[in-house]
């Protein structure tokens, strides 16, 4: 399996079961991930934070980062069968399990 992100210099939209949208910007040297929320409460925050990846299978990827407010963030992404599950645990203990469409974009 690949030593560099193989998903570099690639963006994603993600649109998960509960109705976050987001994109996923992966910067070209695989170790910044940049975020936008596309909607709710969070809608036009954006971020860029270093991230860590495992390739799990050849098409699962473990994906993992720290957001700016120090919640936590876990994927496990399927970019070739398009399907994202992420874990995410905010500062106040608050914890969530989602899955949803992971879609490459322009």
């Amino acid at each position: 399996m690949s030593k560099s992100f193989p998903y570099a210099n690639r963006k994603f939209k993600l649109q998960m079961d509960n109705g976050l949208e987001v994109t996923n910007a992966y910067s070209g040297d695989g170790k910044t991930l940049s975020i936008e929320f596309l909607n709710g409460a969070l809608k036009g925050t954006t971020m860029s934070v270093p991230f860590t990846w495992k390739a799990v299978t050849d098409k699962h990827f473990l994906i993992s980062w720290q957001e700016t407010d120090k919640s936590t963030v876990v994927h496990c992404d399927n970019f070739a069968d398009k399907k994202s599950y992420a874990y995410y645990t905010m500062m106040d203990g608050s914890f969530f399990v989602m899955e949803g469409v992971i879609e490459e974009i322009a």
